[in-house]
């Protein structure tokens, strides 16, 4: 049984993720023209979380705006070679997203995979005006052509350290975190994701 990523460096507590946060959705604000049909869209499983956080910002901003999820679960490129049963969640998009200015709301982008796979399935709900992107963290390690239009920080990650984001509603308070899967995975014959 694998053990649990070992934390070397909180990298922002509660207070510095919030600002981040707000920063994020200062600069949606004052981009996003405010006759857009602007559409927040979450990436399960912490991106939705950031999408609300920052829909509550942009509110206080905009007046009102759509904030959906997606489960990106089915259309990730590696969903044939996943050994064990995945666990799908739900998509929640309220209505085409035709004509909208849709912002895709992730945690950490790295490889790039993950927001190609929300690009895919978000194509199945209507044809947005703009896609942009917008993530927490943004860690570098492209494999695919993808940047980030909206980025709170970039962290620079040594082989065998990833970027761990803590949300309210799974993990009980906000805060981002660098953490060593090297030394977790020593003991172990599992292999870490990406």
């Amino acid at each position: 049984m694998p053990t649990d990523p070992i934390i070397t460096q909180t990298l922002f507590d509660e207070s510095a993720t919030k600002n981040l946060l707000l920063e994020l959705a200062q600069q949606i604000g004052q981009t996003v023209p405010p006759a857009a049909h602007l559409v927040l869209v979450g990436i399960r499983r912490r991106g939705d979380s950031i999408a609300e956080s920052i829909g509550e910002h942009l509110r206080g901003i905009r007046g009102t705006l759509a904030i959906g999820s997606l489960d990106i679960t089915l259309y990730r490129d590696d969903f044939g070679q996943i050994d064990s049963l995945p666990r799908v969640g739900t998509t929640v998009i309220e209505s085409s997203i035709d004509g909208a200015h849709v912002v895709v709301v992730d945690d950490v982008l790295y490889t790039g995979r993950t927001i190609r796979a929300a690009l895919n399935e978000l194509a199945d709900f209507g044809r947005a005006t703009k896609i942009e992107l917008c993530v927490l963290i943004d860690r570098g390690g492209r494999q695919l052509p993808i940047q980030p239009d909206y980025a709170g920080h970039f962290a620079e990650v040594a082989p065998g350290q990833e970027i761990s984001v803590r949300v309210p509603t799974i993990d009980g308070a906000w805060g981002v975190d660098l953490v060593d899967r090297s030394a977790a995975l020593a003991g172990s014959s599992e292999v870490g994701e990406e």
